[in-house]
């Protein structure tokens, strides 16, 4: 695997509504492997192969990550902040933050801050709007000569291998897939004509508008969802009813939305080609760009297919890098295995 384009990833910065720089550093790197690049002014961008085949396999994963906003400067130079998605507040007292200052073209400079601690700290009870993003100013004025409502805030830059091919990083939620679908494309192109359209996804964070407009310029076959769900392996939430283990292979879901056929589809090639998995059941809403897709151009058969993540939604995401290669291996064998003929409608199917 190509980990240095996933470090490229979690490096660049993309909270929800600022994807511009993050899709064009991904066209860049993708130059040699796309055959066709279909961008969006929502900013979505679709990575094609075989774009003439008339098997057309969409995979989804959103490029946006949560973060913070600046929302107002306070006299005293201090900046007040407002979520950009689910963001745990706690997470972020005591780091090192950077303020992302984008230009018209999506070019990017950091300008360092730290989030000090406040009163609400003690008791546990921390909010977002208790948040203080100091920039070591001293005044409202001395600020926004460095920044401005509206700008972006992000954890630091900081990925760390671990042990047993774990991984911990910021937004592995859900550039871990962005990457799994990056390396699907080499890899079928090596060895396949059938066409493989790789959505980029904006604003799965916030608004979900990414998946709405996938299938603008795209009429697939079917579609697969690729995003992160929690694992189990270790207890840092309550009440988890799933058993879900690090580097035990990918989450296959089953839920009411999903296509049936397509399931068993991928449950026969992991079996074939002694591909580990593992099951959960969301049995309505995903909260993934899932929830859409299956929804456009009249339905499309669809599923989710989800690394399994610790922490998420922190900093310190982890992952492994093992179920990555084992949902890239699972899609490569899957989508090399389809024919023109294939239908994913039970009713024919008779």
């Amino acid at each position: 695997m190509k980990k240095e384009l996933l470090f490229k990833m979690l490096t660049t910065p993309s909270v929800s509504g600022y994807e511009l720089a993050f899709q064009k550093m991904l066209i860049n790197e993708m130059k040699d492997v796309d055959d066709l690049v279909l961008k969006h002014h929502s900013l979505n961008v679709v990575h094609v192969v075989n774009p003439n085949s008339s098997v057309k396999v969409m995979l989804l994963a959103h490029i946006d990550e949560i973060g913070l906003m600046i929302e107002r400067v306070l006299d005293n130079g201090i900046c007040k902040l407002t979520n950009v998605g689910a963001v745990r507040p706690e997470m972020y007292i005591g780091q090192h933050v950077n303020v992302v200052k984008y230009d018209e073209k999506g070019n990017y400079t950091y300008i360092p801050g730290v989030i000090g601690y406040t009163p609400n700290y003690v008791d546990g009870h921390v909010k977002v709007e208790d948040l203080n993003l100091d920039l070591g100013t001293s005044s409202k004025e001395e600020s926004l000569k460095l920044v401005s409502v509206g700008d972006a805030v992000t954890h630091k830059d900081c990925y760390q291998e671990l042990a047993n091919d774990a991984l911990a990083s910021r937004a592995l939620d859900d550039k871990i897939s962005a990457f799994i679908g990056c390396e699907v494309l080499r890899k079928v192109k090596e060895r396949s004509t059938n066409g493989v359209y790789l959505v980029t996804t904006v604003g799965e964070e916030t608004t979900g508008r990414g998946a709405v407009f996938s299938t603008v310029d795209v009429t697939p076959t079917l579609a697969v969802a690729l995003d992160v769900g929690s694992s189990s392996d270790v207890a840092y939430r309550n009440n988890f009813t799933r058993e879900v283990s690090l580097g035990k292979g990918g989450m296959l879901t089953h839920n009411s939305a999903s296509n049936k056929l397509l399931v068993k589809r991928l449950e026969k090639v992991a079996n074939e080609k002694n591909i580990p998995v593992q099951y959960v059941v969301e049995v309505s809403k995903t909260y993934t760009d899932f929830d859409q897709v299956f929804k456009n151009n009249g339905g499309i058969p669809s599923t989710l297919i989800s690394v399994p993540l610790r922490y998420m939604h922190s900093s310190v995401e982890v992952c492994s890098l093992k179920d990555a290669e084992y949902i890239t291996d699972l899609l490569v064998e899957f989508i090399c295995s389809l024919t023109e003929n294939d239908t994913f409608n039970p009713f024919l199917e008779e």
